[in-house]
């Protein structure tokens, strides 16, 4: 489970790295990865969870973990092409 987890992160990192461009700063960094998050990961998972009736609770939970994932993905993406 770990294995195919790690390997599905990889994967959204590197289309993460491949679709957003290079940032100027930190704080570049983190609000893109947050907008990817937030804005893509996190919708995504609502509307999911709106047709299966899932609570509003669980949907918080899990979109703001996708959202603090892609928030270190800008990050340490920034990081690494500095």
């Amino acid at each position: 489970m770990f294995g195919l987890s790690l390997l599905f992160a990889f994967v959204a990192a590197l289309a993460y790295a491949w679709l957003v461009p290079p940032a100027e700063s930190a704080a570049q960094a983190a609000l893109q990865g947050l907008a990817a998050g937030a804005g893509l990961a996190g919708m995504a998972l609502g509307i999911n969870y709106q047709f299966a009736d899932r609570s509003w609770r669980l949907w918080l939970i899990d979109a703001g973990y996708h959202s603090v994932q892609f928030l270190l993905y800008g990050l340490i993406l920034w990081l690494w092409r500095a």
